[in-house]
């Protein structure tokens, strides 16, 4: 019995199954590689790939690969090596992202451990401020995202109806007959009816509508222009009052001061204008010189609930400055403005624009500004690889300070419904957050260069970015890829916005403007060019969209203009 205990028996495994058990050890390890994968430092420039490729013995290019595939080849290699080397000191297991809790940041620190380095997240407890904050967005946007979702249910579903194809006259009345009307359930539960003939009558102006908007478009031409500071303007924003009027080519300019569009300008003298944009003419309705002490890089407008009367506020202006700063503004009536037509420009402003606080905190440059829906909060990101969140009505209180971008954090846009986020950044980044929860909702990746933009569009699932390759990347966030990319321009895209949800523009079309020189308008049912808009001297700055039934855009650009389209 004891020389039949020691004899072992080794017998080798099958070839076939030594086979299957690599093939499944190299499962495993692209799994667990994927899911760090996002968290892998990947370079942009295609020299720099092509040697991180070389140094880990990969090959530099594969058969049909673009540069996007060969970048995200390297960061999947990148990503095994390190699976690799934690199993091989024992870490192994599941690798994940700590999102930002509700009301927290991350905060990564490296210690040393067994002779090598890792990253370890901290987090740190939400302010009251903050809490409150949240609570009150996801209230918000709860509200704002039930209502966009019923509007979108309905149109689909009458769309479905309208090309239902019948087999014969006789059944479409029957099957007219039999649903007229249709239960529908939204977000709450809630149990809706739709009239098949009203919904289809909606339908059917909305692409007339369409139609007609994109008619006038196609025809679009200069009507107006205006020499807005000495130095180049740099940014735009639009802001209106309720039941204003888009310009008109007469140049009258007339009209009530509270029924008036707003255009704000800043620029690189660091001073903001406004001016009337009831009218082509584009005048001057009010300046603040000086308002920063260096070049203003973006300016947002948000008009109040109660705007109406001569007393109270009209808007709120929003800036960010190189100068480490942003800055609220009110903008009020002049009631002593306006009285006499012979009188200077100084006299005859028909607004003031007064300081509301200043946003001060981060540690390099600002880059752009934006308002959420609720116009309670606004955005600033910075060079600083920060982008912060500040309270308006506790007179520009900080009260988040989120990082995750390892590149200069440069553009920021709020979603319609204010639950989400997005933040791009120069590494090709671009990052959306809930801003109901603080953690990041998603990432893509796409761009080859800096992305500088970012807007997301009125129906709710779809964010536009563009960037220094010249392209304007639309993606879905319901699936979290890309849906269209477009070749838009030659040389760097400095701005995009999207037609409002009201006004009878409905979001149907798409602005972008460039350093080479043109603006353009997209269509967002087919993502084609509709008009290319010529008359600057040189780079364009900023672009944005007037209210209204009538197709109106401003531009600024660097020969110091201002132009309407």
């Amino acid at each position: 019995m004891e020389s039949t205990a020691q004899e072992l028996i080794t017998l080798d495994l099958p070839s076939s199954t030594a086979v299957e058990r690599q093939a499944h050890a190299e499962m495993l390890l692209n799994l667990e590689a994927k899911k760090i994968a996002s968290t892998m430092d990947v370079p942009t420039l295609p020299h720099h790939v092509q040697d991180g490729l070389r140094n880990i013995g990969e090959p530099v290019r594969l058969f049909g690969e673009g540069h996007a595939n060969i970048r995200e080849r390297l960061r999947l290699c990148l990503a095994k090596l390190e699976v690799e080397k934690r199993q091989r000191q024992g870490e192994g297991g599941d690798v994940s992202m700590g999102g930002a809790d509700a009301g927290v940041h991350a905060d990564k620190t490296k210690k040393k451990k067994s002779g090598g380095t890792t990253s370890e997240v901290q987090y740190t407890h939400a302010s009251e401020e903050l809490i409150q904050a949240r609570e009150y967005m996801a209230s918000y946007s709860l509200e704002r995202a039930n209502e966009r979702l019923r509007r979108e249910k309905k149109r689909r579903w009458g769309g479905t109806r309208r090309s239902h194809d019948h087999a014969s006259l006789d059944q479409n009345k029957r099957a007219l007959a039999s649903a007229k009307t249709k239960p529908i359930i939204n977000i709450l539960g809630e149990e809706e009816e739709y009239d098949e003939a009203v919904v289809l009558k909606e339908l059917d102006d909305l692409d007339e509508s369409c139609k007609n908007r994109y008619v006038k478009i196609k025809d679009m031409a200069l009507e107006g222009s205006q020499y807005g500071d000495n130095r180049p303007l740099s940014a735009v924003a639009v802001g209106r009052q309720p039941g204003c009027n888009t310009p008109s080519s007469s140049g009258s300019g007339s009209g009530s001061a509270n029924n008036q569009c707003l255009v704000a300008t800043g620029g690189w003298t660091g001073s903001i204008k406004l001016w009337d944009g009831s009218s082509s003419a584009l005048s001057l309705v009010s300046t603040r010189a000086l308002a920063h002490e260096d070049r203003i890089m973006s300016v947002a407008m948000q008009k109040t609930n109660s705007a109406s009367g001569l007393s109270g506020d009209v808007c709120h202006l929003a800036s960010a400055s190189i100068d480490l700063t942003g800055k609220l503004w009110k903008v009020g009536l002049n009631e002593n403005g306006g009285a006499d037509s012979n009188s200077n420009v100084e006299q005859n402003e028909k607004y003031n624009i007064t300081e509301m606080a200043e946003l001060k905190g981060h540690a390099a440059r600002l880059c752009k500004v934006a308002f959420h829906p609720s116009g309670r909060y606004v955005g600033t990101t910075s060079f600083d690889h920060t982008w912060r969140l500040w309270d308006i009505e506790s007179g520009g209180k900080e009260i988040l300070l989120q990082d995750g971008h390892w590149k200069e954090t440069y553009g920021i846009g709020f979603h319609p419904d204010g639950s989400l986020v997005s933040t791009t950044d120069f590494g090709s980044v671009v990052q959306v957050w809930d801003m109901r929860s603080g953690k990041s909702a998603c990432h893509f990746l796409g761009h080859a260069k800096r992305v500088l933009c970012t807007e997301f569009s009125p129906n709710g699932f779809q964010l536009a970015t563009a960037g220094d390759d010249g392209t304007i990347k639309v993606w879905d966030l319901r699936q979290r890829k890309l849906y269209a990319s477009i070749p838009a321009h030659s040389r760097l895209i400095t701005q995009i916005k999207f037609a409002h949800e009201g006004y009878g523009q409905n979001g149907e079309y798409l602005t972008s403007c460039s350093f080479d020189g043109t603006g353009k308008v997209w269509s967002t049912r087919n993502w084609k060019l509709l008009s290319t808009l010529r008359g600057h001297e040189g780079k364009i700055m900023g672009v944005d969209i007037c209210d209204g039934t009538d197709t109106g855009i401003v531009t600024v650009g660097y020969d110091k203009t201002m132009k309407y389209w």
